[in-house]
């Protein structure tokens, strides 16, 4: 399975995130793509500890435990997908800044499990092992590169 970790997969989604410019537009959903972005370097941020997000309440835990092996495992992101309110974006933002965010953010999971904080807390899945936060960063940052067809 495909994980941020991995140096030939954290450079793929690298190098899809060059193709992008801020013409490039959504196959679906409503962010454009420098809110994609934002988004994923959000994501990104979170198993670093730099984006701390709070987690679900119930019955949204419990689910999120439930279905976390299924979503981890092989397989796209469904489309359309709830996301944690912390790292939603609607508002407007600078493509560039929200590009160069990412790279950094992506470069920085490419440390591995030395740059996970133990007490980062998936807002859905709640705790998480290292090689989790890569495999669910991989996904997340696929499925939002797809979106914008890259």
């Amino acid at each position: 399975m495909k994980n941020i970790f991995n140096e030939t997969d954290r450079n793929g989604i690298l190098q899809r995130i060059e193709k992008l410019t801020p013409q490039t537009q959504a196959l679906w959903g409503k962010m454009n793509v420098a809110q994609m972005l934002a988004h994923c370097a959000n994501a990104a941020k979170m198993p670093t500890g730099e984006m701390k997000t709070q987690r679900a309440p119930f019955p949204f835990n419990l689910l999120g435990k439930m279905l976390k092996g299924k979503i981890l495992a092989e397989g796209p992101l469904r489309k359309n997908s709830p996301t944690a309110r912390e790292i939603k974006v609607v508002d407007p933002r600078e493509f560039e800044k929200e590009k160069a965010s990412f790279i950094a953010a992506v470069k920085k999971l490419g440390e591995g499990e030395k740059a996970i904080d133990k007490n980062a807390v998936h807002p859905f899945f709640g705790g998480m092992k290292p090689q989790e936060w890569g495999r669910i960063n991989y996904k997340h940052a696929d499925h939002h590169l797809s979106q914008f067809g890259v």
